[in-house]
């Protein structure tokens, strides 16, 4: 959570998918927003100077055990299993903040089987 909760903020918000055909990092694709990340592929650069959060929305086949987890800035988060097939479920929903000071963030989803490009990342930040 901001340090500078008490602080009025005005966020901006970015959209991406992000499919997979295997095991490994999921490549993304942006969607629309107000801004722009930097992409390249599997990693999703994010500009010094704001905080971010970050949500997650896999999307999986019904007949495939899947595991996935998020990368920040090299840093592997827990691995949660995919619950539901369907779009923003709310069920499979991963949660991520980071601040990004003074040298830019990455972010990186890793997947055990393939994802669908109905996966998205709602990407908000806010000037620190």
């Amino acid at each position: 959570m901001s340090y500078k909760i008490a602080r009025k903020v005005q966020p901006s918000a970015c959209l991406c998918s992000f499919s997979s055909s295997g095991a490994g990092n999921v490549d993304f694709a942006f969607v629309g927003g107000d801004f722009t990340p930097s992409i390249s592929g599997s990693t999703i650069t994010l500009g010094a100077g704001y905080e971010y959060f970050i949500a997650s929305y896999p999307s999986a086949s019904a007949s495939v055990a899947t595991a996935y987890y998020t990368i920040l800035n090299g840093v592997n988060g827990a691995s949660t299993s995919i619950t539901t097939t369907t779009f923003m479920s709310g069920r499979d929903t991963t949660f991520d903040s980071l601040i990004a000071e003074s040298t830019d963030a990455t972010f990186q989803l890793y997947s055990s089987t393939a994802l669908s490009s109905n996966s998205r990342v709602e990407i908000w930040r806010h000037a620190l």
